[in-house]
Order: structure tokens, then C-alpha cells, then sequence
């Protein structure tokens, strides 16, 4: 292991990249070592990203890519003194933290998941995400018709919301799969009340759908109790918030059985960590999402990998059908797992548009 002296770090450069019709803000950080890495960051615009950067500069010129737990502090810190709301913000520190990690683990020439502290698990569990641009769940069954089964371990569905004609769709993608594939379902409109939701997650239930995410809004945490109440189909919540207060409100009370990670806007891996400890206070499970750029998703399975309460994570299909075009990776997908390599830091290179 190299224990060489780490290299002062500055910010070089915010791009934008357009994959699978979905626009990707991404924040590069370069040592002077020559390396340099990407994050991910989920921001309304690219002007959030530039503005947060201007407030970054200063923390981050002559600053160590080790130090990345005191420069998350005092990213956070930089924020808080400037911008608001916070969300629309909070993005740019998660692709900073991001970026610090990938650098701070090539650093010491270790993969990610053993800078995290070690992988519980050797291999990552996956299921497999549609497109982004995949906009009619009708189109699902001859999709997932084009996939080798080698890759799937699972599959993951989004509806526009719980309307009847959508959840026929998700029969109609568990007969396709068979009963042994998990199958995951998310809303993008939650429900408007409790008795709606209800009345969704029981036809989930019937189409044994592993766990369903976003029935009601996240914040809507006393209905969300009373629903895991009275249904038997495993909730999640939590992609959408972006605050350790957030999250905290949403674990103490209980209301879901697993927690969703966005690493793109809960603060990075920093404050993925954090959330997932708080997840195992209440004995609760954690799910960390993929993101646009295939580094987001790496890094989701690097601590997907080390965190002993991670659920399977979702595999976006540009991962799989992008290897060795998009991106390159040495990680392997067999069978629905995806086992890391021993490569330093995220092991993926990135090819950008101009």
C-alpha cells in the first residue's frame, strides 16, 4: 500500500452529460497528483452547481482528499452560510463528497468498499431499472424480453401512479419474471390518502412485489405507520429527502421497513453512512440508488457492499447495456449479483460528450 503523502486537491472543471435522454450535473475534483474524479450531484440546474462550486474552492485549494470527513463539515458548513433552501443545494456537496472518496481511496490504492471499513457482502445484490426514457409501463414485458435472465436478479418498475391499468402491468411483469425474481415497484405520484393507498399496496401484495416505494409521500409518516399496519407488503421511502433531519423523522417513527438512499442528494457517501446508521438504530433496512452516471452507481454498491443492512440495490439498464461503450468497469454482473473488483477507488471510467 502506498502511504505516500496525500496530494492538496482543487476543482477543475463542472460539465453536463446527456445519457439515455437524461442530463447528468457532475463535479470534477483533481489532485495534483494528476488524478481526478467525478461526482454526481442532483441540483435543479447547472447554475446551482456553479454557485455552490464558487463557495467550494475555498475549502477545497490546498486542502488533503483524506481529510474528506472535516471538508464534508466545513463544505456543509460553506452552504449553510450562503445558500438556501438548502436542498436545491445540498446536490453539489454530495458530488463533492463523492469525488473526495473515489480520490481518497485511490490514494491508499484500496477499492472503496474497504476505505468504508470492509465488505459484509461479496457480491452485491441487484434487480434491474427499465430506462430512464421508458416512459410507458406497457412497454415493460417486451423490454425485459430483450434481457439475458443471466443479469436479472430482479426487476424494478416505475408507474406513473397507482392507477388499475398500471397495476395490471405489474401482474402481467410477475408472470413474466416467475415467482422466484424480486420485484420492485415504485410510484411516481403518491397517493392522495390513506384509503388509496391501502388499496394499492393490497394489489401489490397480490403480485408479491418485494417491496413498494413511494405509496405515500415520505414526509407523510403517521399515515405511512397506520398503512404498515394494515398491509403485509414490506414500504420504502426517503430517495427524496435530503437532511439527516429528514431522515431522522422518518426512522424514529417507524413508518417504513426499508429506508432509500439517494447518494446524489442526501449528502454522498458521508451522509449515506450517517443515515444508515440511524436505519440501524430502529433495526430498519436501507436500499442506496443508482444514479445517472454509472460512478453514482458504483459507488451505491461499494456501500451497498459494506453495509450490513443494504438491500438489493437497482441496476440501471445504461450499466448494463453501456460496459465497455459508455463506461469500463472490471466489476462483474452474474446472475443478478454484481461482484466488486479489488481496483482502487469506484474501479469506472467514464466517457463524456462534449
Amino acid at each position: 500500500m502506498n502511504m505516500a503523502a496525500a496530494h492538496p486537491i482543487t476543482i477543475r472543471s463542472v460539465t453536463a452529460e446527456h445519457r439515455a435522454g437524461a442530463i447528468c450535473h457532475l463535479l470534477r475534483i483533481e489532485s495534483d497528483s494528476g488524478q481526478s474524479s467525478f461526482g454526481e450531484a442532483l441540483v435543479p440546474t447547472g447554475q446551482h452547481l456553479a454557485e455552490a462550486i464558487e463557495l467550494f474552492e475555498p475549502v477545497l485549494i490546498g486542502a488533503q482528499v483524506r481529510d474528506r470527513g472535516e471538508l464534508w463539515e466545513r463544505l456543509l458548513r460553506a452552504l449553510l452560510s450562503e445558500k438556501w433552501p438548502l436542498a436545491e443545494y445540498i446536490g453539489a456537496l454530495s458530488a463533492a463528497d463523492l469525488a473526495l472518496w473515489d480520490l481518497a481511496a485511490r490514494s491508499y490504492e484500496v477499492p472503496l468498499y474497504q476505505l468504508l471499513g470492509g465488505a459484509h457482502f461479496s457480491a452485491v445484490d441487484t434487480y434491474l431499472l427499465p430506462p430512464q426514457g421508458m416512459s410507458e409501463p406497457r412497454k415493460l414485458p417486451s423490454w425485459l424480453a430483450s434481457h439475458d435472465e443471466q443479469v436479472l436478479g430482479g426487476v424494478g418498475i416505475s408507474l406513473p401512479d397507482g392507477a388499475p391499468q398500471n397495476l395490471q402491468i405489474v401482474r402481467q411483469v410477475r408472470k413474466q419474471i416467475g415467482p422466484s425474481r424480486r420485484l420492485v415497484v415504485r410510484l411516481g405520484e403518491s397517493c392522495s390518502d390513506l384509503a388509496a393507498a391501502e388499496a394499492v399496496a393490497r394489489q401489490l401484495g397480490k403480485a408479491e412485489v418485494f417491496w413498494a416505494e413511494n405509496i405515500l409521500p415520505s414526509s407523510a409518516q403517521e399515515d405511512y405507520a397506520k398503512l404498515h399496519q394494515g398491509v403485509e407488503i414490506a414500504l420504502a421511502a426517503g430517495r427524496d429527502l435530503y437532511g439527516i433531519k429528514q431522515f431522522y423523522q422518518l426512522v424514529r417513527a417507524r413508518a417504513v421497513d426499508v429506508v432509500t438512499v439517494d447518494l446524489r442528494r442526501c449528502g454522498g457517501i458521508t451522509g449515506a453512512r450517517r443515515v444508515a446508521d440511524l436505519a440501524r438504530l430502529e433495526g430498519m433496512r436501507v436500499a442506496f440508488t443508482a444514479g445517472v452516471s454509472p460512478l453514482t452507481t458504483l459507488a451505491a454498491a461499494h456501500l451497498s457492499a459494506h453495509c450490513p443492512m443494504a438491500m438489493p440495490m437497482g441496476l440501471p439498464a445504461s450499466f448494463v447495456d453501456g460496459r465497455g461503450d459508455l463506461f469500463t468497469t472490471s466489476a462483474q454482473l452474474s446472475d443478478g449479483f454484481l461482484r466488486l473488483s479489488d481496483a482502487p477507488g469506484v474501479d469506472g471510467e467514464i466517457e463524456l460528450s462534449n
